[in-house]
């Protein structure tokens, strides 16, 4: 099965442990995201990806906060979310 990754401005699907996977400029990492949030973006590339590594209950993590290279994406309009 293909493993399922996300971009910058998709909403968390479960609560956990997600690979960051950016271009050249930085080896993968791991952060830890809530559920129903929006996944970070990169300061640096426009093309980091997640994929999640390890579920996790939200009542044992902290929200995300930004990092020195991740930072929150601002809501979208409804307008132009991904469907589905």
């Amino acid at each position: 099965m293909k493993a399922v990754r996300f971009c910058p401005g998709d909403i968390v699907p479960q609560s956990g442990i997600y690979r960051v996977e950016h271009d050249a400029h930085r080896l993968m990492h791991e952060c830890t995201l809530v559920k129903d949030s929006r996944f970070p973006r990169c300061r640096k590339c426009g093309s980091v990806r997640f994929k999640l590594l390890r579920s996790v209950n939200s009542w044992k993590i902290l929200p995300f906060r930004s990092s020195a290279i991740l930072e929150e994406v601002a809501e979208l309009p409804p307008s132009t979310e991904k469907a589905g």
